[in-house]
């Protein structure tokens, strides 16, 4: 069987590696001309690392990254709204790692035999029939037993085979960034999120000198930023909270600060229409909230790999992958919401400090438990 997988970022490399775990080749097309991961520094949760872990990459992982104790939410001088007694971890012990985006998506591409990606390749048209699906490149014709859409939140795929699907801004929008500075020993081995009047500030090492952060305010979409002003207004935002934050931001490279406004995909009833298939952010992108997003187009890899084992006919396949998946996916999109919309509110924020210091230990490590089963 030809699978051709469109999109060569985490999900798309992801499903490549778990297929070819599974005995199965697949050919990823990228139209970028060298691998670029947009974004600075991720937060892997446990399930993802799960993943990982079963093709083969995490000690890789862990070379190249920082394993978390947890992540804490806080307020704005970084004192942690609730005190954790023990580690973040799944029932196989894995933790939270850190790691640079760019580098998880290096060992993913190393991972991968050389022949099965095709840089400078951007998807022009596709069509299919009952039997195969016909993709144009700039300068190649390819046909395909199976199409896996991996083209991320604003997939041109999905805008074809949906036109009605549609994007939902959040109100918020996010800067990213990497700083190069060595962080006081109270901060290392764990990642926190510091909450203030409409604005939040998320660090943690990413390496020994390192940290990757990022801040989410409210914000009208689509706007962009003055490169030689954005970090004196960051630090403006921010002048009311622990003194690292502004240390944080003040040794980032002022050009390499990202801004993204943060957006889900709305609900699709489905995520297949005959041989092609939806994955990751092409199919339930999810703001950022629950820590989630890469880790969800991660589990999709590897379920979707596990099906395409068992050799069932792609329509069938598509229909049992998304009959595993849509439940937690569901789960992990409309909570994140509803995180993110509630930390931006002081009624909202003073609800949820307050469940955060009433709920037990054990009701949050079961809530844990349930997010990072990863189900076959």
């Amino acid at each position: 069987m030809e699978i051709a997988i469109i999109g060569g970022g985490i999900a798309g490399l992801t499903t490549a590696l778990a297929l070819k775990n599974e005995g199965i080749s697949s050919i990823v097309y990228e139209r970028a001309d060298q691998l670029n991961e947009v974004g600075a520094g991720i937060w892997l949760q446990p399930n993802a690392l799960k993943v990982l872990n079963r093709l083969g990459l995490k000690d890789k992982i862990l070379e190249n990254g920082i394993q978390l104790e947890g992540v804490d939410i806080t307020n704005d001088q970084v004192k942690p709204i609730k005190e954790r007694d023990t580690a973040v971890h799944d029932d196989e012990g894995n933790k939270i790692v850190s790691i640079h985006r760019a580098k998880l998506q290096q060992i993913l591409f190393e991972a991968l035999p050389e022949n099965s990606i095709k840089l400078g390749h951007e998807l022009k048209s596709f069509s299919q029939n009952a039997s195969e699906v016909d993709l144009e490149f700039d300068h190649e014709s390819v046909k395909a037993d199976c199409v896996l859409a991996a083209d991320g939140i604003n997939s041109q795929i999905r805008k074809q085979l949906f036109p009605q699907s549609s994007l939902r801004h959040s109100g918020q929008t996010c800067w990213r960034g990497i700083a190069s500075i060595d962080l006081p020993k109270e901060f290392h081995n764990v990642g926190r999120e510091a909450w203030g009047n409409n604005v939040r500030f998320g660090f943690s090492p990413v390496s020994e000198n390192s940290v990757y952060w990022f801040a989410v305010a409210k914000a009208n979409p689509f706007q962009k930023d003055d490169k030689s002003k954005i970090k004196v207004q960051l630090s403006e935002k921010f002048i009311k909270f622990h003194p690292i934050v502004n240390q944080i931001i003040n040794a980032t490279d002022e050009q390499k600060i990202i801004r993204g406004d943060l957006m889900d995909l709305r609900r699709l009833d489905k995520w297949h229409h005959q041989k092609i298939g939806l994955i990751g952010d092409a199919a339930h992108a999810t703001t950022p909230n629950m820590g989630q997003g890469a880790g969800q187009g991660i589990e999709d890899a590897y379920v979707m790999a596990k099906l395409f084992s068992q050799n069932q006919a792609s329509e069938k396949l598509f229909e049992t992958f998304e009959k595993l998946r849509r439940e937690k996916v569901d789960y992990v999109v409309n909570n994140s919401w509803r995180f993110g919309k509630m930390a931006h509110s002081p009624f909202g924020r003073v609800i949820m400090k307050t469940v955060m210091k009433m709920t037990p230990q054990t009701v949050i490590k079961k809530q844990l438990e349930k997010l990072y089963v990863v189900k076959v």
